[in-house]
């Protein structure tokens, strides 16, 4: 019983609460999510099961896909339809054009300041805990990387758009910071995540087909093909070792390079049956690699598989 679950979450249902399921049919404990999803959002949530545990951290770092819908002339407390409305404003006059525009400023590398309501801490507290004691603080903007966000359509006041966008996003606060751009205020009033990673919409599961555990283990991923959207190298004898001994992988233990990685990425390591060794960080981009092999150390050990363990 170790793998990862492609969960359609439903909405009003927490990421806790789908794990608390999992954990029930499956008769497990060892059981985690891979980033909380908003109770009021449905679709892709990745769940690890039993030693998949293991590999949560790099689940949570994949770039994910949503469908949005947008509401303007409204401002919440949460930046969703389920807050408290602060303030509410006139756009009858808003055009598709002007959508567009604003838009056109959300792409690419940016930085977005989390809202208060919020899993991130804070000496800590959670943020929404404190904002449920009514305390607002200072909150550090964290950089973000929308790859793509496209108009789908305007029916106004709502607006539908798609987003792919990196780890740490909050969906709501570009809603929210959009809204602002256009001046008429925005909330999020419906999300649904179609991709996290390899998983995606088309093959999750849901959440009332999992009531036993033959039903959980029928439908794992083991954790070479939950990661497989992650580029990996792979290595023979020589490379097994050094990682085993928890030391960086040289270029000349690499016999071959599976997709392009820049410096920082997470890369996979794998042997040449195609097992899984491990996940390091990559130390150089791998265009560098060919140039600069031999034995300097270009992959450092981030999570070892050691074969009594995986």
């Amino acid at each position: 019983m170790n793998g990862v679950l492609n969960i359609n979450k439903p909405s009003g249902m927490t990421s806790h609460d789908v794990v608390d399921r999992i954990r029930r049919a499956a008769k497990i404990k060892q059981v985690g999510h891979t980033g909380t999803l908003d109770p009021m959002a449905t679709g892709v949530l990745p769940i690890c099961v039993g030693k998949a545990t293991k590999i949560q951290q790099f689940l949570i770092a994949q770039d994910k896909e949503y469908d949005v819908e947008m509401e303007l002339g409204v401002i919440t407390d949460s930046q969703d339809r389920t807050g408290e409305v602060i303030e509410e404003r006139p756009v009858e006059n808003m055009t598709r054009e002007q959508i567009d525009r604003a838009l056109d400023q959300y792409r690419g590398e940016l930085w977005q300041t989390p809202p208060m309501i919020s899993a991130k801490h804070h000496k800590g507290k959670r943020l929404y805990e404190l904002a449920r004691q009514g305390v607002e603080v200072k909150r550090d903007p964290c950089k973000i990387y929308i790859h793509k966000l496209e108009l789908q359509d305007v029916r106004m006041p709502f607006v539908r758009f798609s987003v792919s966008c990196s780890k740490g996003t909050y969906i709501r606060t570009l809603c929210h910071d959009i809204g602002e751009t256009l001046g008429a205020g925005a909330v999020m009033s419906a999300l649904a995540r179609v991709r996290c990673g390899r998983f995606h919409i088309d093959n999750a599961i849901p959440l009332d087909e999992l009531r036993t555990p033959e039903d959980v283990a029928g439908r794992l991923y083991d954790l070479n093909q939950a990661l497989d959207s992650m580029p990996s190298v792979t290595v023979g004898t020589e490379g097994k070792t050094s990682l085993f001994c928890g030391r960086a992988l040289a270029g000349g233990a690499i016999t071959r390079l599976n997709g392009d990685f820049r410096s920082g990425a997470f890369v996979r390591v794998t042997g040449r049956d195609g097992s899984l060794i491990g996940v390091g960080e990559a130390l150089m981009a791998s265009d560098q690699l060919d140039a600069l092999a031999g034995n300097l150390r270009v992959i450092k050990p981030v999570k070892v598989f050691h074969p009594a363990s995986s």
